[in-house]
């Protein structure tokens, strides 16, 4: 094998490596988007309480869970992610 085929393999396997780094760096960012998911989804639902407590009404469950899903949504993504990333560092 030529100093250029040398070459070529390593670039490639460079390549390879850092699309294997960029892709488990994007996971982190994803995290960090349903991190902030979960906060707002929370913030929503100490908002829509404090609504329904100051118009006199009880807790509209509907409402609530609706909000709640979008977090259990949120932790089942970033559970997903992890597992992601795991795999990326597999491949360094």
């Amino acid at each position: 094998m030529g100093l250029m085929d040398h070459i070529k393999e390593g670039l490639e396997k460079a390549d390879e490596k850092l699309g294997t780094v960029v892709d488990g760096g994007k996971a982190e960012v994803d995290i960090g988007k349903e991190n902030s998911n979960i906060s707002d989804a929370t913030r929503d639902i100490g908002r829509k309480m404090v609504e329904l407590f100051d118009s006199g009404k009880t807790i509209d469950d509907e409402d609530v869970m609706a909000l709640y899903k979008k977090i259990v949504d949120s932790r089942a993504k970033i559970e997903e992610l992890k597992k992601q990333q795991e795999e990326y560092k597999k491949k360094l």
